[in-house]
Order: C-alpha cells, then sequence, then structure tokens
C-alpha cells in the first residue's frame, strides 16, 4: 500500500514519471496537489485528465485524488501540506515527488517533507536537465543529539570520514563502553551511520548530524 504525493502542474510526466519507475497496485493511491486558485484553470484541468487516464490504464483500482491547498501565504500553504502528509494512514508507505508543479507550492511541500522526514518513506526528484526520474535523501532536521553523547558526536563530526569505535574512545579520552552507548543514542537519532561489514564497527556523520552541526556552528 503506497501513497503518492506530487504537486501537479502543466507538465504531466513529472507526476506520472515516479508512479511508472516505482510501480503502482491496486491499493495505491496517487494524491495530486493543486492551488486553490489558477491562472489557467482548462489547461490544468487537461493535465489532471491526462494523469487520470494513464494511471487508469496502469491500474484501474488504483486510486486518485486531488488536494487543493492554498497559496495566499507562505505559511498557510506549508500547513496545508503538512496537514496532507500528516493524513496519509500509518499503514501507507508515503513516497513523495519534489519535481514539478507550481513552485508556490513544490517548496512548502519540501520543507513539510523535511519536517516529516520520518514519515516519508521515499522522496523522487524529476530531473530538469535528464528528465530521470532520482531518489532523494531528506535529512532529519528535527533530530536531537543527547546532551550525554556531545563530546562523542563532535569526534565523529570532526573526524575524517569512517571511525572505529576504539579510535574515537582513545581520542576522547571515554572508555570503550561509554562510546557504544553514545553511538547506539546517535544512531537512533539518525545523525550517524555504521558500517558493521568489517569485524570493527565504524561509524560516520550522517547527512542529517552534517547539517545539524553546519547550523550550531554558526550559532557560535
Amino acid at each position: 500500500m503506497r501513497t503518492y504525493i506530487s504537486p501537479i502542474g502543466y507538465d504531466t510526466r513529472r507526476v506520472t514519471r515516479p508512479v511508472v519507475t516505482t510501480g503502482l497496485s491496486a491499493d495505491d493511491t496517487v494524491v495530486m496537489i493543486r492551488p486553490d486558485e489558477e491562472s489557467d484553470t482548462e489547461r490544468a484541468n487537461r493535465a489532471i485528465a491526462d494523469v487520470e487516464s494513464l494511471l487508469q490504464e496502469i491500474e484501474a483500482a488504483a486510486d486518485h485524488t486531488i488536494e487543493r491547498v492554498s497559496t495566499e501565504g507562505f505559511e498557510k500553504t506549508v500547513r496545508e501540506c503538512c496537514a496532507i502528509l500528516e493524513s496519509v494512514p500509518d499503514e501507507s508507505e508515503t513516497i513523495v515527488s519534489l519535481g514539478g508543479g507550481a513552485r508556490d507550492i513544490l517548496l512548502p511541500l519540501t520543507i513539510a517533507s523535511l519536517v516529516f522526514s520520518h514519515r516519508v518513506d521515499q522522496a523522487l526528484f524529476f530531473s530538469d536537465i535528464d528528465q530521470d526520474v532520482r531518489p532523494l535523501s531528506l535529512p532529519e532536521l528535527t533530530a536531537r543529539v543527547p546532551e550525554r553523547t556531545q563530546e562523542t558526536f563532535e569526534s565523529i563530526v570532526t573526524g575524517d570520514g569512517w571511525q572505529t569505535l576504539t579510535g574515537i574512545a582513545d581520542g576522547t579520552g571515554q572508555s570503550k563502553s561509554t562510546v557504544i552507548r553514545h553511538v547506539n543514542a546517535l544512531e537512533e537519532a539518525e545523525v550517524v551511520e555504521a558500517d558493521t561489514s568489517e569485524k570493527a564497527k565504524q561509524v560516520r556523520v550522517s547527512f542529517s548530524g552534517e547539517l545539524l552541526s553546519k547550523a550550531w556552528s554558526l550559532q557560535t
């Protein structure tokens, strides 16, 4: 069970290509987001009809709906995009396409997806350059680094790539058991990632952790 969420503009490929690439089943839903007011309603309606026709050909039993959002104010649009993400059933995989539609919706939906990154199972992007559908890794910007792990986290951030737990312990003067507890907490917070393919576990800062550390450095 999947729920696709995508802004709908005049280029229907930005809605259909991610669906075709990922697949469409009978219990899936495609949610198309459009402004509550448009300059060319007739053209927008034709685009939606084209998308619905293609979806019908792919899987007639799949559901497709239109969500109208206000573009009167940026904050209001972000809130309404957040509400759409919140409304997805817990049992459904959430797939957000961030490759098209009106910029008045695309940017608010992107921000909403970052806020609810823990609920977004896949983020996809339709490239303007080669018309390819690419996966996006959304950073967990709402992540929190536990205070007790600060020294360990800073050591991982300033380190060069993958580091062993023994190396972190030696560098910080902490016991290895303490570093293990800290790393487990940091992994749970999604600010570090681990590699256990080698005999000795290695860790490095994740994309989310890297962005958080940059934000901290700007505040100090």
